[in-house]
């Protein structure tokens, strides 16, 4: 227990020697989770630190089928959907299917097997993040996964907390690229967020003129 929480304080400190000190002396509390359910692998991933995952990966005994759609690891992950395809529909215990996963962390290989095992494309967060895998992608700038999602049938138009839509995001992140692929794909512009404003509207108030011109002249 000692090394369980001195571990997560470390990782959350972003301290990288002292995550390895701390398994080199326990290699077990590499599998820990935290009082939320989530592993101390995620918990690095989250934080963007190669470091800290690299130090807490060569002492894991094996990866989760989240962990694996994090970390694109197509073939561990194909080797749990074989063992048990009802993973491919479960939930971490922050509420995130897997394909939420490999499309936040921008892992196509590991979204297009998950795709391909007939996931729901649409399912939504049950955690702190309402949105589906679509918005995961759009808020990690993955374009090629938008993509992917959105040619499997993924809803552009679907809301998520304060709804945003995706195009409410891509608006947002200044990306014009992705912008342009949702509304190929058949995005609504005049969709509100529970603020009363449009994606055209929003990047305006960040500075994204272009993108706002785009939208205010895409067709309705």
């Amino acid at each position: 227990m000692a090394s369980t929480e001195e571990l997560f304080e470390a990782i959350e400190a972003g301290e990288a020697d002292r995550v390895r000190a701390i398994l080199g002396r326990d290699p077990s509390a590499a599998s820990a989770r935290d009082r939320e359910g989530v592993s101390a692998l995620m918990r690095a991933r989250y934080r963007f630190d190669s470091a800290l995952a690299q130090a807490i990966l060569s002492a894991h005994p094996g990866l989760d089928v989240f962990e694996a759609a994090s970390f694109g690891e197509v073939d561990r992950l194909t080797e749990l959907l074989g063992e048990d395809p009802s993973l491919a529909e479960s939930r971490s215990a922050d509420g995130f299917t897997a394909l939420h996963f490999a499309a936040f962390f921008g892992e196509p290989g590991a979204a297009q097997l998950l795709v391909g095992r007939g996931v729901d494309v649409d399912a939504v967060g049950t955690g702190w993040m309402t949105g589906t895998a679509l918005h995961s992608a759009v808020a990690g700038r993955h374009r090629d996964v938008v993509a992917l999602l959105l040619e499997a049938g993924a809803n552009p138009d679907l809301r998520q907390s304060q709804g945003w839509t995706a195009l409410h995001s891509a608006a947002h992140n200044g990306d014009a690229d992705t912008v342009e692929l949702l509304l190929v794909h058949g995005a609504r512009r005049d969709v509100l967020n529970d603020d009363g404003v449009t994606a055209a509207e929003l990047a305006r108030q960040e500075g994204q003129a272009g993108i706002a011109e785009r939208l205010d002249q895409a067709a309705p």
